[in-house]
């Protein structure tokens, strides 16, 4: 008895099962029917693409902030800069006069004039801020100092011209400017001076320093047999002591080859001295920068007028006590 209920209670489970298994796997193959591997796929590659149409045409709204906010102010910094150039004036185009305006704390203010870039050169009268230290904070650099100076550059150039080479052609600087002056205290009344960058060629192509060259030079750049002989080293050391009678000032700056070639033609080469320069300094820098066998030299005889040793130690000699500043 106890045999035939088990049976029949395990025949039961056994049907009980078989009908549960059968109801689902009737109810799993009606969920997948319509959802195989590539429909998924498919599925989300379309929600892929959905979502990257709608991110190009909302996506500016969210990654860039409103044109209210910031592009009004990127138009106006390009007005600004498109008008800056009104507004900069290059150190060649002022020419100050000697009436003061007022004092500041960092200097001076004068009263100049800006000299336009049109043909016409008309002037109009503005005023110039310059920035120079007070009076008693500027340091005095006197001719004697400079002439000083000069003197030791010109023995140094003497000393090259005065040698030859195993071909037995001179020797030349190529180089003669104040950035190859080095001075070994800041003390301009004692101190020494020695040429330095020996050696440099003249052909280094793009790098030519064409602001120093003497116009038989770079007036005839597209040749090819242009040689620097002792008589441009000369032109060049005009262009120095220019240097020196500026306290620094770049010639020919911010002109072209062309502005650079008609400025040769003018009176003062394009290279104008201060008001405060001595005649015979002035006398001795545009004998420099004049025709080639007008040009003072190094070499020779140092008790005559030709010699730039003899012209520049008669300037030291009248300014040896005088207290005369560039």
């Amino acid at each position: 008895m106890n045999n035939q209920t088990t049976t029949n209670s395990s025949n039961s489970s056994t049907t009980s099962s078989s009908t549960n298994s059968t109801e689902t796997s009737s109810i799993y193959p009606a969920c997948t029917e319509n959802l195989t591997p590539w429909t998924t796929i498919l599925t989300l590659t379309l929600l892929y693409f959905i979502a990257i149409l709608w991110f190009c045409k909302h996506g500016k709204n969210v990654c860039h902030p409103t044109p209210d906010s910031i592009f009004p102010y990127i138009e106006r910094l390009r007005f600004l800069r498109r008008a800056l150039d009104d507004f900069l004036v290059d150190d060649i185009n002022i020419e100050l006069t000697d009436i003061k305006l007022g004092q500041g704390a960092v200097g001076f203010v004068f009263k100049g004039y800006v000299v336009a870039k049109s043909q016409t050169r008309f002037r109009q009268k503005v005023f110039a801020a310059v920035k120079r230290k007070e009076e008693r904070e500027q340091v005095r650099v006197y001719v004697r100092d400079i002439v000083h100076i000069l003197l030791q550059i010109v023995h140094a150039l003497k000393y090259l011209h005065e040698n030859r080479d195993i071909q037995g052609n001179d020797f030349t600087h190529g180089d003669v400017a104040a950035r190859n002056i080095l001075l070994n205290e800041r003390n301009l009344a004692t101190c020494i001076a020695k040429l330095g960058d020996f050696g440099l060629p003249i052909d280094f192509g793009p790098r030519l320093p064409i602001p120093w060259l003497p116009p038989e030079i770079v007036c005839s750049l597209d040749q090819q047999n242009t040689k620097h002989r002792p008589e441009s080293d000369v032109w060049m050391f005009g262009v120095l002591c220019w240097e020196c009678a500026t306290l620094g000032a770049e010639p020919h700056y911010q002109r072209t080859f062309e502005e650079i070639c008609f400025a040769f033609e003018q009176p003062d080469h394009g290279l104008p001295l201060p008001r405060s320069c001595p005649q015979e300094y002035a006398d001795f820098v545009y004998d420099c920068l004049s025709e080639q066998h007008r040009r003072p030299r190094f070499a020779g005889p140092t008790d005559v007028y030709s010699s730039a040793i003899f012209r520049l130690a008669h300037i030291q000699d009248l300014y040896k006590h005088s207290r005369g500043r560039i």
